[in-house]
């Protein structure tokens, strides 16, 4: 990616935070971060899907430990932190972009929450957040699922 492409990318993720502050829901937030990334990319933006969601506050209710364990299924990121709100979540997995090496096609450190977030098959999302149970009563986890899944070995994301 040259160097324009860089700055365009990351003039849309920053707007994409500041549209966010005048959002008017979390599920609002969730479908803005990921199709403003989509779109710099030329994929088309997700859709809400109840049931996912359904899915993801019931893991969400479960992992209240805080512990970072997956459900099964596939298609699913996961984020804890002190007070972590969905949009934060979603720019933490995003920041994961400049790990993954398009050329190669490979995460020279953590990138799957981004290559899951910019899959070109998908087209479906549902997230929730939960408090953390004490000593981590501070802490929230965040999980958003998406179908169809995506990061299968061997593809490329777009």
């Amino acid at each position: 990616m040259g160097h324009w492409d860089k700055m365009m990318l990351l003039i849309v993720i920053s707007l994409a935070i500041l549209h966010v502050s005048n959002a008017h829901s979390e599920k609002e937030d969730y479908l803005h971060m990921h199709s403003c990334i989509r779109k710099a990319l030329g994929l088309p933006p997700l859709t809400w899907d109840d049931k996912l969601q359904q899915r993801a506050e019931k893991w969400a209710a479960q992992r209240v430990d805080c512990e970072m364990i997956h459900s099964e299924g596939g298609g699913e990121n996961l984020g804890k932190g002190p007070d972590l709100s969905g949009r934060w979540a979603v720019q933490m997995w995003l920041d994961e972009r400049r790990n993954y090496d398009y050329n190669k096609n490979e995460c020279l450190w953590m990138c799957g929450h981004y290559t899951q977030i910019v899959w070109k098959d998908t087209t479906k999302l549902g997230c929730a957040r939960a408090r953390c149970n004490p000593p981590n009563e501070d802490y929230f986890m965040v999980v958003c699922n998406y179908d169809p899944p995506g990061n299968i070995i061997g593809s490329r994301p777009y």
